[in-house]
């Protein structure tokens, strides 16, 4: 799910504010973004959740589940890709070999994990095909 939504909207030639606005917040040296109810509970956030944003003329927020990677697969990962944004871009890029869906997508049960280990098997060997 991906909300739109800029700072001020422009109606009839007039600047006004958008509901959706969000404030900016610095708490211990760090810019966060204070959400407005309405877009928490739209998108069913809590504590718990993480939240990514992208920026572009509009701001950009999505939801995404919080899976976790285990030990091994990371570490398989690191060592063929070098570095941890690396690992995350292969990570949520789509795969032929996954049938068009990402590795990070499949991490969730026992076969999706099995196939995302065998591509990381083929990866290893040098089988980037």
């Amino acid at each position: 799910m991906v909300l739109f939504f800029s700072h001020k909207t422009i109606n009839n030639g007039s600047i006004m504010k958008n509901s959706n606005a969000s404030k900016i917040k610095v708490i211990n040296g760090t810019f966060c973004i204070e959400l407005p109810e309405k877009i928490v509970t739209h998108m069913g956030l809590t504590s718990a959740d993480v939240i990514e944003f992208g920026y572009s003329r509009d701001v950009k927020i999505w939801k995404r589940e919080n899976i976790d990677i285990s030990s091994d697969i990371y570490r398989k990962l690191k060592g063929i890709f070098k570095t941890e944004n690396n690992v995350f871009q292969w990570l949520n890029r789509k795969q032929n070999y996954l049938i068009g869906k990402a590795p990070i997508s499949l991490l969730n049960e026992a076969k999706g994990k099995e196939k995302v280990l065998g591509l990381i098997e083929r990866l290893e060997r040098g089988d980037f095909s």
